[in-house]
């Protein structure tokens, strides 16, 4: 046996049954470790594959999610962006209305004052027309009555006055 296990002269027939027999061995010795490896090695790829099947839908339920409020969050800014400008326009509406309101009173005080400068100013026409009228008659009455003319009005008013007190 001795000269089969050192393969000494007879060719490559020796060594392959050495090898067979080791190997027949190694398999005997590490199959039960090996078989261990392997399973272990299967169980812990299926656990692999699980979770990044796992892994992989929660990716895909945050992507929906994510999907979601995107479409959401567009319909929200259209809202708001149709909001802004009803918004503006109601706001531009009541600027013009104030304006316009505020143009009307403006034309309203500017009527009662030019109003009340009309008023003041006829009356103090009237006024300087009564002072003047009066300065021209004292003065043509200064120049034309006499004497004479002074009494005989005199005596007339006093046949007047006498008329309506009877």
């Amino acid at each position: 046996m001795e000269i089969l296990l050192s393969g000494g002269g007879y060719g490559t027939l020796p060594k392959a049954i050495n090898l067979a027999i080791f190997l027949a061995f190694m398999i005997f010795i590490l199959r039960k470790p090996m078989a261990d490896f392997f399973n272990s090695r299967r169980a812990s790829i299926k656990d692999e594959l699980r979770r990044a099947l796992e892994e992989k839908e929660a990716a895909e339920a945050k992507l929906r999610l994510v999907e979601d409020k995107l479409l959401f969050l567009n319909e929200e800014i259209e809202r708001m962006r149709a909001e802004a400008e009803r918004e503006a326009a109601a706001e531009y509406e009541r600027l013009i209305k104030q304006a316009e309101e505020e143009a009307e009173r403006i034309r309203l005080a500017a009527r009662r004052e030019i109003e009340s400068a009309v008023k003041l100013a006829k009356q103090q026409l009237r006024e300087f027309a009564a002072e003047k009228s009066i300065e021209l008659a004292s003065a043509i009455l200064t120049k034309e009555l006499r004497p004479r003319d002074d009494d005989r009005l005199l005596d007339e008013f006093a046949k007047e006055l006498e008329g309506v007190q009877k």
